[in-house]
């Protein structure tokens, strides 16, 4: 009883008695505890538990059914399986009869229990690792082997067999591994392996080439662990991998290596290629000569080494690019170690070993630094003609203001002498007038020609009517084609009630240009100005315009180059009918500018018709037109403006000259400024009812005195009217002096009737005689 309570203290283990008469109930305070009874319940018989599994309960009747059968003779051992909520216990049985009765019949029976739960959980985790291992190495190509140097027993795993070819009943002896590796290098260097671990303790992991039990070449990873005891190896184990797969990528990822760095040896480009480390591995002849430096001398050195000025910004990019990032740059620059400085476009760029592991960078590099000093010269020779056409613009400005000031004088004596002349001067006077007016329109088409060529020509886009204009070019021309003794005709029908937006003024130096050439060209016959719709939208119009005349024609090989500066049709040209040649060239820019093109059509003998096509935008009917007005004889009254006061800012004796002849006619009062600063301190002392100031003068120019004078105290300066007086041609010279607070302009040489109008209107505008609107 004493060893029975202290097996039962252990639930892992019980005593058990069974009275088979009925005498003592199947008992045990332990196994009942086990089984989940209570400690008081009772039992007939072990397999008649109600938590035994039905199957091991059959099985347990046949045991025990078979050992009383046999009287004890036959051992009683079962494991039978108790079911629990959570989970199947296994219990181990042992006993057997130990009493009969006086029949000698069995009478009571006991043994021991045992809970073998968990050597039969462990014995499941061990299956299910091997199950899972045995899967792991058939995936990985893996086996394993063993040699027993005692019993010299080969052991090889179903992987290992599956390596080698051979079937699962194949059973290895000792050498019989070797027999598979290739003759030669492979097998050698296994057979000395094999001798240095047996002997010497050495475990050996090596990559040889076998030849299958079906022929296959495979490629395989051998390794050898030896197990020595007292100095004597007595177990030799190890694996065998197939990494035939892996063997062809690294040859194929070794064959593109080769391939590429073949390529970028011979590449036609500045390129190199580098490992993880930024070592060379290849460039081409290129790179070399760019650096100038030997192949031999980089190959396996780090970039950094050869190129130790490398900038810490371009060592980050290459460490980035190592991490797969790619970069480009088009233009930079590097100092070298003798202090030149290169310019250079480069490119980097990752190269793969495998499809997810980088095997270092490819690096492109192209040195443009002769490029790059190339197009620097080319800025700073735009720079300088920009500053050139500056200096020009300057020099065309002051040349108009020194030529056409002088020729304001010739021109305007010259019309107050014609006003009055005697007999014997007109002889002399209309030569001079004639020869005055020439040089003007020659001195005009030059900077009209040099403002072309500088880009310096604005167009306006305000409300016309084309019609008017041809009307009005007509009407100003009338009177040359009469001395000339021809015909002067318009045609313009469809377009009387035509109004589009665009720049009148432009348009017009256009036509007047051609209609002048025309009439100077013709002797007889006539000159017809033609316009005219040829294609009408609702929103816009194609206006046709022609200038045709009976003259004296252009020879065909000569009408390619008429439009060319400083060219006529002959060398005699100028001799008889004079011009400069620039009147077309600055016509076909013109229209090009305005998005047209100017042809021309000719016939020696019969005459010329130059026309063009411009497209328009069309304005409505009740849009305000702005009207050219034809030039008309001056029909002013005399001594309309008597008793005006006006100060002349002028440091020109002869234009002082001139324009007190002009005011004396007219009964204005006038005083002289020779300054923009005397004009300021005149001001200050005296009243003027207006002011005409000259843009150009000594001490202080025009447009000084103007802004100094409008931000003098009082409201008279701020409104008092002052009108430019230049020889300038720019095309802003309008909204330069009105940005400098002047309300108008005149220019050099003077049109005597445009002064007097100017005069006239802001004077009646500042004394409030202008009607309202």
């Amino acid at each position: 009883m004493e060893e029975r309570n202290l097996l039962s203290e252990d639930l892992s283990t019980g005593y058990w008695i069974w009275d088979m008469k009925g005498d003592t109930p199947f008992d045990d305070p332990g196994l009942l505890a086990q089984l989940g009874y209570p400690s008081d319940a009772l039992l007939n018989q072990p397999f008649s538990a109600g938590k035994l599994v039905d199957e091991d309960r059959i099985k347990f009747h046949e045991k025990i059914s078979e050992h009383i059968a046999a009287k004890g003779s036959k051992p009683f051992v079962q494991e039978v399986r108790f079911r629990f909520p959570d989970k199947i216990k296994y219990f181990m049985f042992t006993g057997g009869i130990t009493k009969l009765d006086a029949l000698n019949q069995p009478k009571l029976m006991n043994g021991i229990f045992m809970d073998t739960t968990p050597r039969k959980e462990l014995h499941r985790d061990f299956l299910v690792m091997k199950d899972f291992l045995d899967k792991t190495n058939e995936v990985a190509r893996v086996g394993g082997w063993e040699l027993d140097m005692a019993t010299e027993k080969v052991t090889w795993s179903p992987v290992t067999k599956k390596i080698f070819g051979v079937g699962m009943d194949y059973v290895p002896v000792r050498g019989s591994a070797s027999t598979f590796f290739k003759e030669g290098k492979d097998r050698d260097t296994l057979v000395a392996a094999f001798h240095d671990a047996v002997g010497k303790n050495i475990p050996y992991d090596l990559e040889l080439q076998i030849v299958n039990a079906q022929g296959k070449e495979v490629w395989t990873r051998t390794i050898g662990q030896p197990e020595f005891e007292n100095g004597v190896c007595v177990r030799l184990y190890g694996v065998f991998q197939d990494i035939t797969e892996r063997k062809k990528h690294e040859e194929e990822a070794l064959m593109k290596k080769d391939l590429m760095e073949k390529f970028i040896s011979s590449a036609p480009v500045s390129i190199a290629m580098f490992d993880t480390n930024m070592n060379y591995i290849a460039a081409s002849q290129i790179w070399m000569a760019s650096y100038n430096i030997d192949v031999n001398s980089i190959i396996g050195k780090s970039h950094f080494e050869v190129f130790s000025e490398i900038p810490d910004e371009w060592r980050d990019y290459l460490k980035r690019c190592l991490n797969g990032e790619s970069f480009t740059k088009e233009k930079d620059h590097f100092v070298r170690r003798d202090g030149k400085e290169e310019w250079i476009r480069w490119d980097i760029r990752p190269w793969y070993e495998s499809a997810d592991k980088i095997g270092g960078v490819i690096m492109f590099t192209e040195l443009i630094t002769d490029r790059v000093l190339a197009q620097q010269e080319l800025i700073k020779a735009k720079e300088e003609a920009e500053e050139a056409v500056i200096a020009k613009s300057r020099f065309l400005s002051v040349m108009s203001h020194e030529i056409r000031t002088p020729m304001n004088a010739v021109i305007g004596f010259t019309e107050i002498l014609l006003e009055n002349p005697r007999e014997d001067q007109l002889e002399s006077l209309r030569p001079l007038k004639f020869s005055a007016d020439n040089l003007m329109v020659i001195i005009n088409d030059i900077l009209s020609l040099s403002k072309l060529e500088e880009g310096m020509v604005s167009f306006e886009e305000v409300p016309f009517s084309p019609a008017e204009l041809v009307q009005n070019i007509y009407l100003s021309n009338k009177q040359f084609a009469i001395t000339k003794k021809i015909g002067l005709n318009v045609s313009a029908d469809t377009m009387a009630d035509v109004k589009v937006l665009g720049d009148p003024v432009r348009l017009g130096q256009i036509i007047i240009n051609l209609v002048n050439n025309a009439i100077k060209f013709t002797k007889q016959g006539a000159v017809t100005i033609t316009l005219k719709k040829v294609d009408d939208k609702p929103d816009t119009t194609s206006v046709y315009f022609e200038v045709s005349d009976t003259g004296i024609g252009i020879p065909d090989d000569k009408q390619d180059y008429i439009f060319e500066i400083f060219t006529q049709a002959s060398s005699s040209t100028t001799r008889h009918f004079g011009g400069t040649g620039l009147g077309l060239a600055i016509c076909k820019r013109l229209v090009e500018l305005m998005g047209g093109n100017i042809k021309v059509r000719s016939k020696m003998g019969e005459g010329s018709a130059f026309s063009f096509v411009l497209k328009m935008k069309k304005v409505e009917a009740e849009a305000p037109v702005v009207k050219a007005e034809p030039k008309q004889v001056f029909q002013g009254d005399a001594m309309s403006l008597k008793g005006v006061s006006l100060l002349i800012a002028e440091d020109n004796p002869l234009n002082v000259l001139l324009l007190k002849k002009y005011l004396a006619q007219w009964g204005v009062e006038c005083e002289v400024a020779e300054n923009g600063q005397m004009a300021i301190d005149m001001m200050r002392n005296l009243i003027f009812d207006i002011v005409l100031m000259d843009l150009q003068m000594p001490e202080m120019d025009g447009y000084e005195a103007t802004k100094a004078i409008r931000e003098l105290n009082g409201d008279y300066y701020k409104t008092v009217p002052i009108i430019a007086l230049t020889a300038s041609m720019i095309d802003d010279i309008k909204q330069k002096t009105a940005e400098a607070g002047m309300n108008d302009c005149v220019g050099k040489p003077f049109n005597y009737i445009d002064l007097y109008d100017k005069i006239t209107y802001y004077v009646q505008k500042s004394r409030g005689l202008l009607a309202a609107g």
